[in-house]
């Protein structure tokens, strides 16, 4: 709703061509929905009350049939000849008389009764109305005993197979022997009054699809229902079709389909009429059902008439399309009209904002006449005087601007000038003040380092001759299982004297001022490394003061390129990285170290990262991690991390860390798989930075324990 807002606020034809076509679309909506209803309404309210009148006509039908068989038993019952046939004289005997009347009123049956036998064959009830001189005539539900008591051939003929239908209720019959027969008891009388003898005649409705079919021809004839549309009408007998113009969907009659669950329980067992849509068979019907008593007045079964819904809905949604097509070209004609009309009315109002928005942008636009002498017209003209008046002065304005500039501009020229030149001096004596102070520094290191080195020097050499004396006692047997160890302390030994060779040469070059190195002690040599390797033998050399920290370090080695580099110096590095982490943490903490292939500039290389869990950096001390002499350790000297920097960026790598307080901090080494040309010139700060990151931790670091 808010978008909607902001967008009609933006623009006055977007207003005016809202408030004029939303009450059109919303009228326009409304009368499709009252169309629906009435269309749908009025047509449903149709459909039940032919539908319920087609029934009654249907059942009335049935009963003129009862009627007219009944008429003609009494016609027969008057006639001569069966008076004749009845007292022996006639022409005819009773039998042909009887049979020619059955064949001639299309009746399945039509015999005498005699008065003893009216109780066994027809009950106490039925008996009793014959004898008092009334007509018996209606439909029942014969079992087939009574069936084969009338006619053997009655009870094949009522006999249906049950078959599976859609919505019915379950059964477990398969078979439905009993017959529904229309019945005529007429009762004669001899000359005393006496009843002589009943004339019994019926008609079995099992599979009498010619009385269906002309009841079906008189409810629904040519025009009655849309084209191709069918009425029907079933006889049931309890449940079960047993006469039918309702088709399968292979065109046989439904003959031995069952009527709905909902039809059922409503009709059969409730007694009341059904009017409304119902599935019959296979689809949906509007259909109308009621309930056929037999001459007792007991439910026995069904006379249902009805057609198919589909060919209705296909008509009524053609007819609501019709009307919704032509509601939506006459809406779709009345936008126009009405976009037409806000066109005109906002063109003015269009005009207007163009001049506005074209004089914002300092452009000569006016309104000019507008082809009208509305109020609009008249504004316009008004504005345009506006903007003549405006234009002038804001001439006026620039010229006096301009002048005031070019005053200014004159007084300052030379302000600027030794401005310029002052902050020139201020940059020199900066960068003047920075070397001055980091020569000092390193000076001052130079004259350390010369008088420690041959201190550090000789308990070295003492440190590995005993070590190799050790490993000469002892034999090879007895220090096999020490080798490891041996060997790395006369590794580290062998490190120690190395860098103590660095500091002498330092000392060396710092008073004789030259760049070359000393008389053999050759640089050392620029070879390729698996990374993996270096980080492996790291861990093994750092694990003594992880298990004193009670920490740990997880590797996830992932680089598969080689890279150029020095392994002491690469692996000085690690080991700096790593006493700085765990130093960072607390016990418990897990330092993870991964490597992986990495380019930076497009140049291959690998990448290496050391996390740990502390406390991390602040951002405003991010920058000065890697400055010699920077530290927040009290016992710290602040060369660890400027060396690693060193020995990386001249060997054309690179460091940096990323860090969110509280979450711990990660560095991130990266190394070239070539490393530039001069990577390994003769640096005094390196040499010096080098020795004095190990001297100023002795012993931090050693063989496991």
């Amino acid at each position: 709703m808010k978008r909607l807002r902001r967008w009609l606020d933006v623009s006055i034809r977007r207003r005016l061509l809202w408030m004029a076509s939303v009450p059109l679309l919303l009228f326009s909506l409304a009368l499709v929905g009252l169309t629906y209803y009435w269309t749908n309404a009025y047509s449903d309210r149709q459909l039940y009350m032919k539908v319920r009148a087609d029934l009654a006509v249907a059942s009335r039908l049935l009963e003129g049939l009862i009627e007219q068989q009944q008429a003609r038993l009494e016609e027969l019952a008057d006639s001569y000849a069966l008076t004749t046939a009845l007292e022996g004289n006639g022409i005819q005997p009773l039998d042909a008389v009887l049979e020619e009347t059955r064949i001639a009123n299309e009746l399945d049956w039509l015999r005498p009764l005699p008065p003893g036998d009216l109780t066994a064959q027809l009950g106490i009830g039925v008996a009793q109305r014959l004898r008092q001189d009334e007509t018996v005539a209606g439909l029942e539900a014969l079992a087939p005993g009574r069936l084969d008591a009338i006619d053997p051939l009655l009870s094949d003929l009522a006999r249906l197979a049950l078959q599976d239908t859609p919505r019915a209720r379950p059964t477990a019959r398969q078979v439905e022997r009993r017959g529904l027969v229309l019945r005529i008891l007429y009762p004669l009388k001899d000359r005393r009054g006496r009843l002589r003898l009943v004339l019994d005649g019926g008609r079995l409705l099992n599979r009498d699809a010619a009385l269906v079919d002309d009841i079906r021809d008189l409810l629904y004839g040519p025009g009655t229902l849309p084209e191709n549309s069918e009425g029907t009408v079933t006889l049931f007998l309890s449940d079960v079709r047993i006469a039918t113009n309702v088709r399968l969907t292979n065109g046989e009659r439904a003959i031995g389909t069952r009527v709905s669950r909902q039809v059922a329980h409503q009709v059969l067992e409730q007694g009341e009429r059904f009017i409304d849509r119902a599935f019959v068979v296979s689809d949906w019907y509007v259909a109308a059902y009621e309930a056929l008593r037999n001459i007792q007045g007991e439910r026995i079964g069904m006379i249902y008439a009805g057609y198919p819904e589909a060919p209705f809905t296909r008509l009524y949604r053609e007819t609501l399309l019709q009307i919704a097509v032509t509601l939506i070209l006459v809406t779709l004609l009345s936008l126009a009209l009405v976009l037409r009309g806000v066109e005109r009315l906002s063109a003015p109002i269009r005009r207007m904002h163009q001049v506005i928005r074209g004089v914002r942008e300092d452009n000569h636009l006016r309104i000019g006449e507008l082809g009208s002498e509305d109020e609009l017209a008249e504004l316009a003209r008004e504005f345009d005087a506006m903007l003549d008046r405006l234009e002038v002065h804001q001439n006026e304005l620039r010229r006096a601007a301009a002048e005031l500039e070019r005053r200014v501009d004159e007084r300052t020229h030379s302000l600027r000038d030794k401005t310029r030149a002052l902050e020139k001096h201020v940059a020199l004596l900066k960068q003047a003040r920075t070397r001055l102070l980091t020569q000092e520094k390193l000076a001052a290191l130079g004259e350390l380092t010369a008088g420690i080195a041959h201190e550090i020097n000789n308990p070295a050499a003492v440190i590995l001759g005993h070590v190799e004396l050790i490993e000469q006692q002892l034999g090879p047997a007895a220090a096999a299982p020490v080798k490891e160890e041996i060997d790395i302390i006369i590794a580290q030994v062998e490190r120690i004297r190395a860098l103590i060779d660095n500091l002498l040469h330092y000392s060396h070059q710092r008073h004789s001022h030259q760049g070359h190195s000393r008389p053999g002690h050759p640089r050392p040599p620029l070879q390729r490394h698996d990374v993996n390797d270096i980080v492996t033998s790291t861990d093994t050399l750092v694990r003594h003061t992880l298990d004193k920290h009670d920490q740990r370090l997880t590797l996830e080695l992932n680089a598969r390129r080689q890279v150029e580099c020095d392994s002491a110096q690469l692996q000085q590095v690690l080991i700096n990285l790593i006493l700085n982490a765990v130093q960072s943490g607390d016990a418990g903490q897990c330092i993870a170290l991964t490597t992986r292939d990495s380019n930076q500039y497009t140049e291959p290389g690998v990448s290496i990262a050391v996390s740990d869990q502390g406390a991390g950096i602040p951002e405003h001390l991010k920058a000065r991690i890697f400055d010699p002499f920077f530290t927040t350790r009290e016992a710290g000297s602040g060369l660890g991390l400027a060396i690693c920097a060193g020995i990386l960026r001249r060997g054309g790598g690179d460091i940096s860390v990323t860090s969110i307080p509280g979450q711990g901090a990660t560095f991130h080494v990266w190394l070239p798989c070539h490393a530039p040309s001069g990577a390994f010139e003769d640096d005094i700060a390196r040499k010096l930075l080098e020795g004095l990151s190990d001297a100023a931790q002795p012993g931090e670091y050693g063989p496991p324990g």
